[in-house]
C-alpha cells in the first residue's frame, strides 16, 4: 500500500505530518512528465512508497522486495531481499530504520513474518525486531514510539486481534494496550496526531458496526463514535484513507470513488459525488496542497483521467492534471510526497510521454511558470 506525503510541516512527529497539507508557492504546478530510477529498474509492481530528505523508499512485488532510492536523481542506493512482497512502509520520526510490511516471511535471509525493521541507509535488517504478524500487511505507520500495522491477519505475536495490531516502534515488541479488532481486512492507515483512522473491508470494530472506516482515539484505544452511512450497495471497500484538519478522505468502489467525511460526525463533506470508471486504490496530499489519487480508472467524472488525478480537497472539483499511463489495470496502489516531487507506483508498464519508459515508478516534478 502507498505511503502518503512527508512534508516539512511536523504535527506530534514525522508520521503525522504525513497528512498535513503544505502548500508549495501558488504557480506551481504537478508536471505530466515524469522521471525514473537510475541504474535500476523495477521488475515488478512497486506498491509502497515513502519520501523523506534526499531518499525514497519503494516496496513491492519485485526482486529484494524493497529498495531506496535518492529522492531527486532515482539512482539506485541500495536494494533488500525479501522473499515475497512489500505491501508497506513507514519511517521512524529520526528517520533511522524502516518499517516494512507484506506478504513475506524472510528479510536478508532471516525469519520475518510480515513485518520487519531495516536500517534507513544501509538496507540492513535489524535482527532484533520482534513485530510478526500471522497474515498479510497492507499498511504499517509510526506515531512516534508505536508502530501500527493493518491488513488480514487474525492475530499477530500470539495475540487475537483481527485487522489490527500495535508495536513498540524501537523493538518491536507487541502493545498489548491496543486492542480494536475488526471483523475483516484493514487496508489504510493514517493519523492526525491524536487519532488513529483506518479503512477496508470490515463492518465492525470491537462488534460495533462501522462501515469500512472508524477511528479510535490513540490516548485510550477507544473506538471513536462517529458512523458513516455506506453510499451504495457496491461500495464495500475503502483501499485507502488520509486525513487534514477536518475530513477524512477515503478512495475505494467506482461509483464514489473519493469521498471527503467530517471527522467528527462522519457526514459526506462534498456537495457532488466524484466518481470514477474504475477503483481508487491510493490517496495523499501533494505540495501543492491538492489531494492526489492513483487507481485503475482512466475517466473520472467523465473526464479523462489515467490511472491519476487531483482535486480540491475543500470541494472535490477534478483538477487539470493529467499525464500518460499504459496499462490501466491493476493500476496505481502507492502514491508519496516531497516538496520537489509525487512518487507514483503500481502495475502499470510505463509513465510519461513516449517512448515508454519507467515501468512502475515514477517520479513526477512540480514546476513552477
Amino acid at each position: 500500500m502507498r505511503r502518503p506525503a512527508r512534508l516539512p510541516l511536523v504535527v506530534a512527529g514525522a508520521a503525522a505530518a504525513a497528512f498535513v497539507l503544505t502548500a508549495s508557492p501558488a504557480h506551481a504546478e504537478l508536471s505530466p512528465t515524469p522521471s525514473g530510477p537510475t541504474g535500476w529498474t523495477p521488475d515488478g509492481a512497486v506498491l509502497a512508497t515513502v519520501a523523506t530528505g534526499s531518499t525514497v523508499y519503494v516496496g513491492g512485488d519485485f526482486t529484494g522486495g524493497v529498495a531506496a532510492l535518492d529522492a531527486t536523481t532515482g539512482a539506485l542506493k541500495w536494494t533488500g531481499s525479501t522473499n515475497g512482497p512489500v505491501r508497506a512502509l513507514d519511517l521512524t520520526d529520526d528517520g533511522s530504520r524502516l518499517i516494512l510490511g507484506g506478504k513475506f516471511t524472510t528479510v536478508g535471509g532471516a525469519t520475518h513474518r510480515q513485518l520487519a525493521a531495516l536500517d534507513a541507509a544501509s538496507g540492513a535488517v535489524v535482527p532484533s525486531w520482534r513485530g510478526a504478524a500471522g497474515g498479510v500487511v497492507r499498511d504499517v505507520l509510526v506515531v512516534g514510539e508505536t508502530t501500527y500495522f493493518a491488513g488480514t491477519f487474525l492475530k499477530h505475536g500470539g495475540m487475537a486481534q483481527r485487522g489490527l495490531g500495535a508495536v513498540t516502534t524501537s523493538s518491536g515488541a507487541l502493545v498489548t494496550s491496543f486492542t480494536p479488532s475488526a471483523d475483516s481486512g484493514v487496508f489504510g492507515l493514517a493519523s492526525d496526531g491524536s487519532r488513529l483512522f483506518f479503512s477496508g473491508k470490515f463492518t465492525a470494530v470491537n462488534g460495533i458496526p462501522r462501515n469500512q472506516v472508524a477511528s479510535v482515539d490513540l490516548a485510550t484505544g477507544s473506538l471513536d463514535p462517529w458512523l458513516t452511512s455506506r453510499p451504495c450497495t457496491g461500495c464495500n471497500v475503502y483501499w485507502d484513507v488520509a486525513v487534514d484538519d477536518d475530513r477524512v478522505y477515503v478512495v475505494g468502489r467506482n461509483a464514489w470513488a473519493i469521498q471527503a467525511l467530517d471527522k467528527v460526525t462522519g457526514l459526506r463533506r462534498w456537495q457532488q459525488r466524484v466518481y470514477a470508471n474504475g477503483d481508487a486504490q491510493a490517496v495523499t496530499f501533494g505540495a501543492d496542497g491538492l489531494l492526489y489519487v492513483g487507481g485503475h480508472f482512466v475517466t473520472v467524472m467523465g473526464q479523462p483521467r489515467s490511472l491519476l488525478a487531483a482535486l480540491d480537497p475543500a470541494t472535490g472539483n477534478l483538477q487539470g492534471f493529467s499525464a500518460r499511463f499504459v496499462t490501466s489495470y491493476p493500476g496505481i496502489w502507492a502514491l508519496a510526497a516531497s516538496p520537489s516531487r509525487l512518487y507514483v507506483g503500481g502495475y502499470f508498464t510505463a509513465a510519461g510521454p513516449a517512448p515508454n519508459r519507467f515501468p512502475y515508478f515514477a517520479m513526477f516534478p512540480w514546476v513552477t511558470s
